[in-house]
């Protein structure tokens, strides 16, 4: 029972408590969930483009490789400037914005709903960082695979950003002090630590 996401004790209302999950529920649940599912398909959409719009393997690579040195530096400054800024909860067009997308997450970082960021903001966001970037390198075909990098890097980051908020110590030294900074961010200081999965910046 303990395995498995039918256990009551670990759900708070309506989202899962990551506070009370093990690992093993942890992926369960984010191999089901309906943002990850969609980016899983956008990702097996992008490779479907990327193949009919081959750019060729020096594009493909090199617009790949972009967006893993891009990627790091644009949500840091996302995370710093915009989402720890005042404009977006100052303002009452974006204050409902900045509440879903941050402030919830500040609130009660354990609850995986608030957790990860909405499809209808994170994708036009990487879609407005990655395609330019793969366009510029091959055309078409290089943005979208630098979109489905793009995607897939997101993949990754919300899975660690989970382990950083899961009742769990990793085995990893790495992952064990990238959790501990991202806690840090959240209980101690939250003008540092930005970076989330990649403190290069910070």
């Amino acid at each position: 029972m303990s395995g498995t996401l039918q256990n009551p004790t670990i759900r708070s209302g309506r989202s899962f408590d990551l506070g009370k999950m093990n690992l093993r529920q942890l992926w369960i649940a984010y191999l089901t969930y309906p943002t990850i599912l969609l980016y899983f398909a956008l990702i097996v959409v992008s490779v479907f483009l990327s193949a009919h719009f081959f750019a060729g393997w020096g594009a493909t690579l090199t617009s790949i490789l972009a967006v893993m040195l891009v990627y790091p530096v644009v949500w840091y400054s996302l995370h710093r400037w915009i989402l720890h800024g005042q404009w977006l909860y100052k303002s009452r067009w974006t204050a409902s914005l900045w509440k879903r997308i941050h402030f919830d997450h500040h609130q009660d970082p354990h609850l995986l709903d608030v957790l990860f960021g909405a499809p209808a903001t994170t994708l036009p966001t990487i879609g407005a960082v990655t395609i330019p970037v793969g366009w510029l390198i091959g055309g078409w075909g290089a943005a979208a695979t630098a979109f489905g990098a793009g995607v897939t890097i997101t993949c990754i980051y919300e899975f660690f950003h989970c382990i950083q908020h899961l009742n769990y110590k990793p085995k990893a030294a790495w992952i064990q002090r990238m959790k501990a900074w991202h806690v840090l961010h959240h209980f101690h200081d939250e003008d540092g630590n930005f970076g989330i999965t990649s403190y290069v910046v910070d």
